[in-house]
């Protein structure tokens, strides 16, 4: 994975959703990160608007730890490009 998704991922829940950064680490799983509903929704909506993502908040929330998020994510990234 791209360090870059991660961080952008990382950056997008703690500046723009307002969660810790301390618990948001590649290895925490989105619940102990302390990713829910709000975060998750903030992230959808930041993905659309800066990279034209279109990612359900459903499908988001599929995965366990932050850094299978962000893998996610780089692979919809790909995928559109």
């Amino acid at each position: 994975m791209k360090d870059d998704v991660l961080t952008t991922v990382i950056d997008i829940l703690t500046t723009k959703a307002g969660l810790p950064p301390g618990p948001v680490t590649p290895t925490a799983t989105l619940k102990d990160a302390g990713v829910d509903s709000m975060a998750v929704a903030v992230l959808a909506m930041i993905l659309e608007d800066d990279y034209q993502l279109v990612i359900t908040e459903t499908a988001l929330t599929a995965h366990s730890t932050v850094a299978d998020l962000a893998a996610f994510v780089e692979t919809r990234m790909a995928t559109r490009a």
